[in-house]
């Protein structure tokens, strides 16, 4: 088998492989990457996409400078390295909601299903922010774990916008308002 044909193989095996952890929406999807330039290692199993990199998968999409995917030695083992000034991932989530995530450094590992976003980690949903030094979203419950760089004496920062607050007020006061007669309902 010639190189071309070996490095083809070795990109479709590892792009097409799904997640038996993650949301079936998105896995049951194949995984697109796209960039300028492409480099296949043969004896490491390793694919190094850089400049201009998409990966898209169903609802998932993440953009960065670089992306490294190396093969595991089992299907659904692959590891996806996403590096860049700001590394970006966003998901559609089951009830519809968007989940945003940015780091210069994000590691998909599909065999644990976890998302592992470092320096400069931030995750937005809606009006919702959370900063820390390491995030680890979980694809399948859909769970967060922050932390924070101890030596650093760093805090995780959390921000609520009070537009939040402002739609649960406005549904605790037409709930507890004076109760309408059958007549006044209609």
């Amino acid at each position: 088998m010639n190189l071309n044909k070996l490095a083809v193989s070795l990109i479709t095996i590892t792009l097409f492989s799904a997640s038996a952890l993650a949301l079936e929406s998105d896995f049951d999807q194949p995984i697109h990457v796209s960039s300028v330039k492409q480099h296949a290692n043969m004896k490491s199993n390793t694919v190094i996409f850089t400049d201009e990199v998409l990966l898209t998968q169903g609802s998932i999409k993440i953009t960065a400078d670089k992306l490294t995917v190396v093969r595991g030695n089992k299907p659904n083992h692959e590891t996806m390295i996403a590096e860049g000034n700001v590394a970006t991932f966003h998901q559609t989530q089951d009830d519809g909601k968007p989940l945003d995530a940015q780091a210069k450094h994000i590691l998909y590992d599909v065999a644990k299903g976890t998302i592992t976003l470092t320096k400069n980690a931030q995750v937005k949903q809606l009006d919702s922010q959370i900063n820390g030094a390491k995030i680890v979203y979980f694809l399948e419950s859909q769970e967060l774990n922050v932390s924070t760089d101890k030596a650093k004496q760093e805090r995780v920062q959390t921000v609520f916008l009070p537009a939040q607050f402002e739609k649960d007020k406005t549904k605790k006061s037409s709930n507890s308002s004076t109760p309408k007669t059958i007549e006044e309902e209609k």
